[in-house]
């Protein structure tokens, strides 16, 4: 009978390659993700009208699109700029979309800045946008500077919206975007009904003080180091001055409403490339993820035997064992630059990316509009062309008026008054 003779050092070849093919399940477990259908969050709508003096107006601000300077950490980061800046102009549009659907607000619009004649402000940054992950850091403040929001939400892409299918299905994210409706409804809850009558009474002396301050500053009481407002006294409704502040007001509505549907415009131009974008992105992350892992583990078991070969071949005597070491040292070393191989896929994968990234840029283009004979770009400038609208409407009172011009920054409310 023949005996089977096992080398002592072939006990340190199994463990070493049990510690390697620990390390590749491990790393394997990894990266599994889960594609089960989510459940949708329903944001809720209002089951009664809400009266006209506590129905408050929204403005959604552009979303700061976060984008760093220093192209090495936007590739890091995976932030392709293009697509960052489209994205800060979609999503307030997907948001206020989810606002409007519930009918718990007034008026819902998107704005390139933040306005004192909304009663409810909402900004947000984009942390992270790769089509498989949406990451924002919501604030909501109302015109009393009073903070009704600050956190951060992160949801996972419903992939059920990357299906081709006859019907346009769910924005991937929806999920968010109702979990945020809901809780900046549920912060309205907190307030008594007196506090929001006297929110929407404050945004609007807050706009007339900016456009003609030393009419209505005596109106408003400013705390600098706490950024909140108050009313020192209400303006009589048949005063001419406020009668004619109101026209004022709704020339500045003609106007915001005429930018909001720009980019009402704007989201359904862009809509299928992003929805192809993000579907691409999404598809593009999970192969490179599934590279990765493949590449990991041919790598990882690659060295595991060909260090399981090369211990085998030093504690073996028989030329059979010799050889089967040997085979097992370059199959390793096969599998070894296989993974290698599988990194340079992974390459192609992220080439392919920024190769989305860039072709998106010709549908990200803002339009131009033209209004009461000026022609305002929406793009980087927008916020300083509302500004200019701004400074016109202001011009436009005082001409009205008669009274001399004066800028809202040369004169502010009295701070500590109450």
């Amino acid at each position: 009978m023949t005996s089977s003779i096992i080398p002592v050092g072939s006990r340190h070849a199994r463990r070493a390659c049990c510690v390697v093919l620990a390390l590749v399940f491990g790393a394997a477990g990894c990266v599994v993700q889960d594609e089960r259908p989510m459940a949708p969050v329903v944001a809720q709508k209002a089951t009664a009208e809400i009266p006209q003096a506590e129905l408050l107006d929204v403005g959604i601000r552009m979303f700061d699109p976060d984008i760093p300077p220093d192209p090495v950490e936007q590739e890091k980061r995976g932030i392709y700029p293009d697509v960052r800046k489209a994205e800060s102009r979609y999503m307030p549009v997907l948001l206020r979309d989810t606002l409007e659907s519930t009918g718990q607000w007034g008026q819902v619009r998107v704005l390139p800045a933040e306005s004192s004649g909304s009663d409810l402000n909402i900004g947000a940054r984009i942390v992270e946008s790769d089509g498989s992950v949406l990451k924002l850091a919501v604030t909501v403040t109302d015109a009393t500077g009073r903070t009704w929001l600050r956190k951060d939400y992160e949801g996972l892409a419903d992939t059920r919206a990357y299906k081709d299918v006859p019907v346009k299905p769910r924005d991937p994210f929806d999920n968010l975007y109702a979990t945020i409706a809901n809780d900046v409804l549920a912060a309205r809850y907190e307030l008594t009904r007196e506090q929001r009558v006297q929110v929407h009474q404050v945004a609007n002396l807050r706009f007339a003080s900016e456009l003609a301050p030393y009419a209505f500053n005596p109106y408003l009481a400013h705390d600098p180091k706490r950024g909140t407002y108050a009313i020192t006294r209400l303006p009589a409704e048949d005063d001419p001055v406020v009668q004619r502040m109101g026209r004022v007001h709704e020339r500045d509505y003609a106007l915001i409403d005429t930018l909001n549907e720009h980019y009402t415009n704007f989201g359904e131009t862009i809509d299928d490339a992003y929805v192809n974008w993000r579907k691409y992105s999404h598809e593009e992350l999970a192969a490179a993820a599934d590279a990765k892992r493949k590449a990991l583990t041919r790598g990882l078991l690659g060295a595991a035997a060909v260090i399981g070969g090369v211990v085998a071949g030093q504690n073996t005597n028989s030329s059979a064992g010799s050889a089967a070491a040997t085979a097992a040292v370059i199959g390793g070393i096969y599998a070894f630059k296989s993974g290698l191989d599988m990194r340079a896929e992974i390459k192609m994968h992220d080439e392919s990316l920024k190769q989305l990234g860039s072709s998106f840029q010709n549908e990200v283009q803002p339009s131009v509009v033209d209004i009461e004979g000026r022609t305002l770009e929406l793009k980087g400038s927008a916020e300083q062309q509302y500004a200019e609208w701004r400074r016109l409407l202001r011009e436009l009172y005082e001409n009205e008026t008669g009274l001399p011009a004066t800028t809202a920054e040369s004169t502010r409310p009295a701070a500590g008054k109450r």
